[in-house]
């Protein structure tokens, strides 16, 4: 079974962030892809943790979907601290 290419949780989340907003604009991997400038098999490979995302490419993403990448940023941040348990000092 190969490894997973996103070990980093917050860089996974961030993909299905997007892929979750590419989805529910209804627009496929490939249409995506031509509007942005970049291939579809970048978008295939990160969505299904084939490939690590650079951030130059999660931005293209996020500007073809019309979504703030920040937003993006903070909520995957914030599904790593709800997924972590609570240490106590």
């Amino acid at each position: 079974m190969p490894r997973p290419s996103q070990t980093d949780p917050v860089e996974r989340a961030l993909v299905l962030i997007l892929k979750r907003e590419r989805e529910r604009v209804g627009i496929s991997a490939t249409k995506l892809a031509e509007q942005i400038g970049i291939s579809r098999t970048t978008i295939t490979h990160l969505e299904n943790d084939d490939a690590r995302p650079t951030f130059w490419v999660l931005r293209k993403i996020a500007a073809g979907l019309k979504v703030d990448i920040s937003e993006c940023v903070v909520e995957a941040l914030e599904a790593e601290v709800k997924a972590k348990p609570n240490k106590k000092r």
